[in-house]
């Protein structure tokens, strides 16, 4: 037989635990402060790394009507007649422009692979908005973002276009700083 006072008892102690949980839940989460969060400066908007990703979609136009490539070049003037309105590249958001440099570099990959006799309008379009590799205005990191955001493009343009290879090769070495070529 269970007595009536330790069965009160039992209820009460119920009651007090299930009340005092969520208190101590509520006090802990109240007394938690987050200290750590960092702001990283590659989530801003860089205005530099937008434009030069914005090159990309002129190779593209320019592989798709070679014919155009002059007035194509005189639209994306709008945004920069050069790259050297860009510099310094490596001063600030390097992260940002490496992957702008990189897509750039991969659209012009696949620009090449659709049209490699478009060829010297492309490249003259890189020297132009791009420019080639100079270590004075383009750090290490720079260059190892780009490359590693550009090679997928390069990738997958050697596949498309294999008799291509020594286009490609050229413009990894005077933009990228390496050879894919080892003949």
């Amino acid at each position: 037989m269970i007595r009536l006072d330790t069965f009160n008892f039992n209820i009460l102690t119920m009651k007090r635990s299930y009340l005092l949980i969520p208190i101590l839940l509520l006090l802990t989460l109240l007394s938690c402060k987050r200290d750590e969060i960092k702001c990283n400066a590659d989530d801003d908007f860089d205005l530099k790394a937008s434009k030069m990703e914005q090159v990309g979609g002129l190779f593209s136009s320019i592989a798709r009507q070679p014919e155009m490539a002059k007035y194509l070049i005189q639209s994306a003037e709008i945004n920069y007649s050069n790259y050297t309105e860009l510099l310094p590249i490596s001063d600030k958001a390097i992260v940002q422009r490496g992957k702008a440099r990189g897509a750039a570099f991969s659209l012009l990959f696949d620009a090449i692979a659709r049209q490699p006799e478009a060829f010297n309008l492309l490249d003259s379009a890189a020297t132009k908005f791009l420019g080639v590799y100079d270590q004075s205005y383009i750090s290490d990191e720079l260059l190892d973002i780009t490359k590693t955001y550009a090679v997928a493009g390069l990738n997958d343009a050697l596949a498309r276009q294999p008799e291509a290879d020594s286009l490609f090769n050229l413009v990894t070495i005077k933009y990228l700083n390496f050879r894919i070529l080892y003949k």
